[in-house]
């Protein structure tokens, strides 16, 4: 990193910083996986005709334990070291104040706990609420939400909810177009549904994707602070997947036409999705070189963290 961009007191070399960061991407995932797949299989439901297999089941239960896991990580680093939770997070809840990081990561362990006991017991009712409930747990805690009380929060729901919809529902059509490999019209039709809610949901990101950095990152910020870098290089890797997702359904009505199944274009257009995820969790633990809407201080040009005057800790999404 050159001596120009802002560096943390926390340093990026900490062990917690990391865990946190990849913890809170692999929440992401999971969430992705999981409300994204049912998603991908409502959309597959809406296919006028018979398909030519069953359409796979959702992976409801991996995405579940996998955000089970990640939010267990964010429980221990908050259980082992508290202030150093504070210092990597901001989750502006009424109450908890500097406990709000555990607070919030035991409630997303017990959503995501329940929704894959629901789905182990064969009883899927009230598995998409449990998983909202930890977008708007995400949501609490998000940068958007420091900065601009209740209207940040709708805005980090209006960016990551799609968001995770994409990604998960982009797995779930990969999976069942291959398994409708033998019907070419069935797998065109069953990917023009898809194409056409990724568009509209890539829309929403990019719209809500747009305000959020307006809103965190002053221009003057964007090539001199580690939050600026790490969001050109999130920004980077969407346009690579926007990119990837006009190449691919070229290349994939291509293969569908020869039985072939889904181009590999498209597969490595998921695989960066994931990777979009991973790196938006590393975001959630630098702080935003903004200055508060409401007369907060804003962070010094110098540090990745820092605590605010009103004494809330600084750094998260």
């Amino acid at each position: 990193m050159s001596p120009g961009i802002a560096l943390s007191p926390v340093s990026l070399a900490n062990p917690e910083f990391w865990a946190t960061g990849v913890a809170r991407g692999a929440l992401l995932l999971g969430l992705a996986v999981a409300l994204g797949e049912i998603a991908g299989q409502g959309l597959a439901k809406n296919f006028k005709g018979t398909g030519p297999a069953p359409l796979p089941e959702p992976w409801v239960l991996p995405g579940c334990l996998l955000g089970l896991a990640a939010s267990a990580v964010l429980v221990a680093v908050a259980l082992v070291d508290p202030r150093q939770a504070a210092a990597l997070a901001h989750p502006l809840v009424p109450g908890p104040r500097s406990a709000a990081t555990l607070v919030i990561a035991a409630a997303e362990f017990a959503c995501f706990g329940l929704a894959a006991l629901l789905q182990r017991l064969g009883r899927p009712g009230g598995r998409v609420q449990l998983l909202l409930a930890v977008v708007f747990a995400e949501s609490l805690r998000s940068h958007p939400e420091g900065l601009l009380p209740l209207a940040g929060a709708l805005l980090t729901i209006c960016h990551l909810l799609p968001a995770v919809i994409w990604a998960g529902m982009l797995a779930y059509v990969l999976r069942a177009a291959y398994a409708w490999r033998a019907d070419p019209p069935a797998m065109q039709a069953l990917i023009r549904l898809y194409a056409n809610a990724a568009a509209w949901l890539f829309a929403v990101v990019a719209i809500t994707g747009i305000a959020s950095a307006a809103l965190l990152v002053p221009l003057g910020s964007l090539l001199t602070t580690a939050y600026g870098w790490l969001l050109i290089g999130k920004s980077a890797l969407v346009a690579v997947v926007a990119g990837l997702a006009i190449a691919g359904r070229a290349a994939l009505n291509r293969q569908v036409a020869a039985g072939t199944g889904p181009a590999r274009v498209t597969k490595v257009e998921c695989a960066l999705l994931a990777a979009v995820l991973l790196v938006t969790g590393l975001l959630t633990v630098i702080t935003p070189p903004a200055r508060t809407v409401f007369g907060g201080q804003a962070a010094p040009a110098s540090h990745g963290f820092v605590h605010r005057q009103n004494g809330w800790p600084a750094g998260s999404r």
